[in-house]
């Protein structure tokens, strides 16, 4: 027969293992789902723990200089990414975008894991209705 000591021994040693195999799953973060070549480029060049990297060079192809008002809003709308149906934790897909006069300045989420989330900052800044300016980094927020 076994102890309760053993038996809780073992429920204690279980219990374990699902939160290491919990923690080290979604720390890594999910294979994020995106339709959005911008963000599937910036998620290939930068590394799980980069967090303040420079991704303008990437962001300059999709944003050229001289293109369109319109055209580069409606791009920033299509950035985005399907977030994950984790079992134990509530992902939080933060995008926001904020225009100012002749600028943009859009937030959004590339990568969502337990632990918190990488964020692709992007601004523009327009003459003429046209780009003129360009900065793209990426940034990480732990919860």
């Amino acid at each position: 027969m076994v102890s309760k000591g053993r038996l809780i021994g073992i429920v204690f040693g279980l219990f374990a293992l699902v939160c290491l195999f919990a923690t080290y799953d979604f720390s890594r973060g999910r294979t994020t789902d995106t339709d959005s070549p911008l963000i599937a480029e910036v998620l290939t060049a930068s590394r799980a723990k980069e967090c303040g990297r420079d991704a303008t060079e990437i962001a300059a192809k999709y944003f050229p200089t001289g293109m369109g008002r319109a055209e580069a809003e409606q791009l920033l709308a299509q950035t985005v990414i399907k977030a994950p149906k984790p079992w134990f934790w509530k992902p939080i897909d933060e995008n926001s975008t904020q225009a100012d006069g002749d600028s943009v300045e859009a937030l959004r989420t590339i990568k969502i894991t337990a632990f918190g989330n990488q964020l692709l900052r992007i601004y523009l800044g327009f003459e003429n209705g046209k780009v003129h300016k360009l900065a793209a980094e990426v940034v990480c927020r732990f919860e």
